[in-house]
């Protein structure tokens, strides 16, 4: 017969018990207090059945968001398999980190409590996601101007046409 051993785990370091950084709890102490007062407010605003109604609506609303952006995360990787390195590819690199920073905000609208929600719609708004990513990467964007535009773009043959000078524009001026 086969013998059976059990493994037991022992989650105390050097004879204590585990124990979580206090600024961690701090914070997490802190967030909760910030969504009750928040939930209350809600609360007073349109009773509890609408606070409650609203949660679940953001819920949902994250989810089918958090669905569409992997699914888009998706077909930029597969795409994005056949291009040169990130090295050489910076677009890629930041499509992919503009679709982590869309998946958070996704998560962040599934997880009840609006606070989680301002944070959630924020980061649902591109321009918003542009300047976290830049402030990340170490770079400086001034509220208000995009970043400068690339100098070259590489496009497919199938992705571009070559128009004729034979037939301008009405209006256009040579």
């Amino acid at each position: 017969m086969a013998e059976i051993r059990f493994v037991r785990f022992n989650l105390q370091s050097s004879g204590s018990p585990l124990r979580l950084p206090g600024q961690f709890v701090l914070y997490l102490g802190l967030w909760l207090l910030a969504e009750f007062a928040a939930f209350s407010l809600v609360v007073h605003m349109v009773g509890f059945a609408g606070a409650v109604f609203l949660c679940l609506l953001t819920s949902i609303a994250g989810a089918t968001m958090l669905r569409n952006v992997g699914l888009s995360a998706a077909i930029n990787f597969r795409r994005g398999l056949g291009r040169p390195s990130d090295e050489e590819n910076p677009a890629a690199r930041d499509a992919m980190f503009d679709g982590a920073l869309a998946g958070l905000g996704s998560i962040l609208l599934i997880l009840p409590g609006f606070v989680t929600d301002f944070f959630g719609f924020a980061l649902a708004a591109p321009s918003i996601r542009g300047q976290i990513a830049a402030w990340l990467q170490g770079k400086t964007v001034q509220p208000g101007r995009r970043p400068a535009a690339p100098k070259e773009i590489e496009l497919a043959p199938q992705e571009w046409t070559r128009l004729d000078d034979k037939n301008p524009r009405s209006g256009r001026r040579k």
